[in-house]
Protein backbone atom coordinates (compact mmCIF):
# COMPACT_ATOMS: atom_id res chain seq x y z
CA UNK A 1 0.00 0.00 0.00
CA UNK A 2 1.33 3.44 -0.96
CA UNK A 3 0.47 4.91 2.43
CA UNK A 4 3.09 2.71 4.07
CA UNK A 5 5.87 5.08 3.10
CA UNK A 6 4.23 8.25 1.76
CA UNK A 7 2.46 9.23 5.01
CA UNK A 8 5.53 10.55 6.75
CA UNK A 9 7.41 11.79 3.71
CA UNK A 10 7.36 15.16 2.06
CA UNK A 11 5.16 14.79 -0.99
CA UNK A 12 7.64 16.90 -2.95
CA UNK A 13 10.30 14.21 -3.19
CA UNK A 14 11.12 13.62 -6.87
CA UNK A 15 11.42 9.90 -6.17
CA UNK A 16 7.75 9.76 -5.15
CA UNK A 17 6.81 11.34 -8.47
CA UNK A 18 8.90 8.84 -10.41
CA UNK A 19 7.58 5.93 -8.36
CA UNK A 20 4.00 7.06 -9.05
CA UNK A 21 4.70 7.33 -12.78
CA UNK A 22 6.38 3.92 -12.94
CA UNK A 23 3.51 2.36 -10.98
CA UNK A 24 0.88 3.73 -13.39
CA UNK A 25 2.91 2.78 -16.47
CA UNK A 26 3.40 -0.73 -15.05
CA UNK A 27 -0.37 -1.06 -14.58
CA UNK A 28 -0.81 -0.01 -18.22
CA UNK A 29 1.75 -2.64 -19.35
CA UNK A 30 4.31 -0.14 -20.65
CA UNK A 31 7.80 -1.55 -21.00
CA UNK A 32 9.88 1.64 -20.99
CA UNK A 33 9.55 5.18 -19.70
CA UNK A 34 11.42 8.23 -20.94
CA UNK A 35 11.82 10.54 -17.95
CA UNK A 36 12.44 14.21 -18.75
CA UNK A 37 12.65 17.28 -16.52
CA UNK A 38 9.89 19.87 -16.81
CA UNK A 39 12.30 22.81 -16.65
CA UNK A 40 14.29 22.13 -19.84
CA UNK A 41 12.22 23.49 -22.74
CA UNK A 42 15.01 23.32 -25.33
CA UNK A 43 15.28 19.53 -25.56
CA UNK A 44 16.17 18.59 -29.12
CA UNK A 45 14.00 16.03 -30.86
CA UNK A 46 17.13 14.51 -32.41
CA UNK A 47 18.48 13.86 -28.92
CA UNK A 48 15.26 12.12 -27.90
CA UNK A 49 15.44 9.93 -31.01
CA UNK A 50 19.11 9.17 -30.32
CA UNK A 51 18.47 8.08 -26.72
CA UNK A 52 15.47 5.96 -27.73
CA UNK A 53 17.63 4.17 -30.30
CA UNK A 54 20.42 3.72 -27.74
CA UNK A 55 18.02 2.21 -25.18
CA UNK A 56 16.55 -0.67 -27.18
CA UNK A 57 18.41 -3.58 -25.55
CA UNK A 58 19.05 -1.95 -22.16
CA UNK A 59 17.24 -1.65 -18.85
CA UNK A 60 18.35 1.96 -18.61
CA UNK A 61 19.87 4.55 -20.93
CA UNK A 62 21.22 7.60 -19.13
CA UNK A 63 23.44 10.58 -20.01
CA UNK A 64 26.69 10.75 -18.05
CA UNK A 65 28.94 13.76 -17.48
CA UNK A 66 32.73 13.48 -17.25
CA UNK A 67 33.01 12.81 -13.53
CA UNK A 68 30.37 10.08 -13.55
CA UNK A 69 27.56 12.51 -12.71
CA UNK A 70 24.35 11.05 -14.12
CA UNK A 71 21.16 12.71 -15.38
CA UNK A 72 18.41 10.58 -13.77
CA UNK A 73 15.71 13.01 -14.93
CA UNK A 74 16.83 12.69 -18.55
CA UNK A 75 16.84 8.93 -18.96
CA UNK A 76 14.97 5.91 -20.28
CA UNK A 77 14.07 3.19 -17.79
CA UNK A 78 12.60 -0.29 -17.83
CA UNK A 79 9.23 0.38 -16.18
CA UNK A 80 9.05 -2.85 -14.18
CA UNK A 81 12.61 -2.64 -12.90
CA UNK A 82 12.40 1.07 -12.10
CA UNK A 83 9.09 0.53 -10.30
CA UNK A 84 10.53 -2.23 -8.11
CA UNK A 85 13.72 -0.31 -7.35
CA UNK A 86 11.97 2.98 -6.60
CA UNK A 87 9.51 1.20 -4.28
CA UNK A 88 12.38 -0.51 -2.46
CA UNK A 89 14.30 2.77 -2.18
CA UNK A 90 11.28 4.63 -0.79
CA UNK A 91 10.75 1.94 1.83
CA UNK A 92 14.45 2.14 2.77
CA UNK A 93 14.36 5.97 2.77
CA UNK A 94 17.00 6.13 0.04
CA UNK A 95 15.83 9.16 -1.93
CA UNK A 96 18.77 9.85 -4.24
CA UNK A 97 17.42 9.51 -7.79
CA UNK A 98 20.47 7.76 -9.16
CA UNK A 99 19.78 4.91 -6.72
CA UNK A 100 16.92 3.88 -9.02
CA UNK A 101 19.55 2.31 -11.27
CA UNK A 102 20.40 -1.13 -9.94
CA UNK A 103 23.96 -2.30 -10.54
CA UNK A 104 22.56 -5.57 -11.92
CA UNK A 105 20.76 -3.73 -14.70
CA UNK A 106 22.08 -3.61 -18.23
CA UNK A 107 22.71 0.14 -18.39
CA UNK A 108 23.87 2.21 -21.35
CA UNK A 109 25.78 5.22 -20.03
CA UNK A 110 25.84 7.81 -22.82
CA UNK A 111 28.80 10.19 -22.66
CA UNK A 112 27.60 13.77 -22.84
CA UNK A 113 30.98 14.96 -24.13
CA UNK A 114 31.50 12.25 -26.74
CA UNK A 115 27.94 11.30 -27.69
CA UNK A 116 25.37 13.94 -26.88
CA UNK A 117 27.48 16.97 -27.88
CA UNK A 118 27.49 15.64 -31.45
CA UNK A 119 23.72 16.15 -31.53
CA UNK A 120 23.44 19.16 -29.22
CA UNK A 121 26.84 20.97 -29.30
CA UNK A 122 25.77 23.72 -26.88
CA UNK A 123 23.90 21.25 -24.63
CA UNK A 124 20.77 23.40 -24.77
CA UNK A 125 18.71 20.29 -24.03
CA UNK A 126 20.11 20.42 -20.49
CA UNK A 127 19.51 24.17 -19.96
CA UNK A 128 17.32 24.56 -16.87
CA UNK A 129 14.86 27.42 -16.71
CA UNK A 130 14.22 28.12 -13.03
CA UNK A 131 14.57 31.88 -12.52
CA UNK A 132 13.61 35.10 -14.29
CA UNK A 133 17.16 35.57 -15.60
CA UNK A 134 16.97 32.05 -17.08
CA UNK A 135 13.89 33.11 -19.03
CA UNK A 136 15.77 36.12 -20.39
CA UNK A 137 18.62 33.85 -21.49
CA UNK A 138 16.06 31.53 -23.10
CA UNK A 139 14.50 34.45 -24.99
CA UNK A 140 17.94 35.50 -26.22
CA UNK A 141 18.71 31.97 -27.42
CA UNK A 142 15.38 31.72 -29.23
CA UNK A 143 15.87 35.11 -30.91
CA UNK A 144 19.29 34.01 -32.22
CA UNK A 145 17.81 30.81 -33.65
CA UNK A 146 15.03 32.55 -35.60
Amino acid sequence: DDNDFVQDQESRLPLIGLYSAFKELKNLDYEKAFVLPCDTPLIKLELIDFLINQSKTFDCCIPEWRKSYLEPLFAIYSVNKAYETSLKNLRQKRYKLTKIIDQNWKTNYISIDQGIKKIDPNLLSFKNINKLEDIKILESILEKNQ
